[in-house]
């Protein structure tokens, strides 16, 4: 079964946190822009009110993707997820999600230069990374000559709490320590801090995060299941694929093995080819 993971209470949630991150960043577009402004150095004229928790799925059959935080201006179409703890397959993950943000912007039709710049942007609590720099900023560029870029303008952006003393503005240096230490000294952070207890008085968020709660431990118990479901899957499969290099016939193996004989025909088959 999936470790059950203890959620800090209500009155001990902060900024860092994913749910009440999410739901500032949503209420609040004159933040989130100025956030977006400082982390990526860049001047947004105009922002789209961001979406929490957007969910995107590129066919029915595909893993579906759920941004933390969604918007964009005339341009460019941000993602912003905070990584509280785990780390792991963020690479990969960026990955997916840029290509579902691209085929969601692209329609049917449509040219591929009318593509918006897509940023995906990681805030770890945790470093992201084994070396300890403060900001990892990922561009395709070609291999045998690094000065040339493929300029599709499709960024992958991971911040490094940890190492806010080295961030290179003061701006910056004081909102990774407000996410690290939930400590406010700057003008941005003050603001945050103050939308936190104001946040801390909403009923309905309240509400909302114990159900945004139960909803996590239940997305994770259907992994799980999922999981084991998977893995049995391929056991069967490779056991299979033994049987029949031993030349067991194939009516015996979906017997033992718990197959349909079609599916052990056409492993026998896959074999063979």
């Amino acid at each position: 079964m999936p470790e059950n993971k203890k959620y800090p209470s209500w009155e001990e949630l902060t900024f860092a946190n994913n749910f009440l991150f999410c739901k500032i960043m949503e209420s609040e577009p004159e933040l989130c822009r100025q956030i977006l402004e400082m982390l990526l150095h860049i001047k947004i004229s105009k922002l789209k009110k961001p979406e929490a928790e957007r969910t995107m799925q590129e066919t029915l059959d595909s893993k579906s993707v759920r941004f933390d935080v969604y918007t964009s201006d005339a341009r460019r179409i941000f993602d912003i997820e905070i990584q509280t703890t785990n780390n792991k397959n963020l690479p990969k993950r960026a990955r997916y999600y840029q290509s579902v943000i691209d085929l969601d912007n692209l329609s049917k039709g449509i040219k591929y230069s009318k593509l918006k710049d897509s940023y995906v942007i990681f805030l770890c609590l945790e470093p992201p990374f084994r070396k300890s720099k403060p900001v990892y900023f990922f561009e395709n560029l070609c291999r045998d000559n690094p000065e040339i870029k493929l300029n599709d303008r499709a960024y992958k952006v991971f911040f490094n709490a940890k190492e806010y003393a080295n961030m290179k503005s003061d701006e910056e240096k004081a909102f990774f320590r407000f996410l690290a230490e939930q400590k406010a000294d700057s003008e941005l952070t003050k603001s945050l801090e103050k939308k936190v207890r104001f946040a801390k008085k909403n009923m309905k968020w309240r509400k909302q995060y114990m159900t945004w709660q139960q909803t996590i431990d239940e997305e994770k118990e259907i992994s799980y299941e999922e999981g084991r479901t998977e893995g049995k899957s391929e056991k069967a499969i490779e056991g299979t694929e033994n049987f029949l290099r031993a030349n067991i016939d194939p009516e015996t193996i979906a017997r033992c093995m718990g197959l349909p004989l079609e599916q052990v025909l056409q492993i026998k088959e896959n074999l063979e080819a």
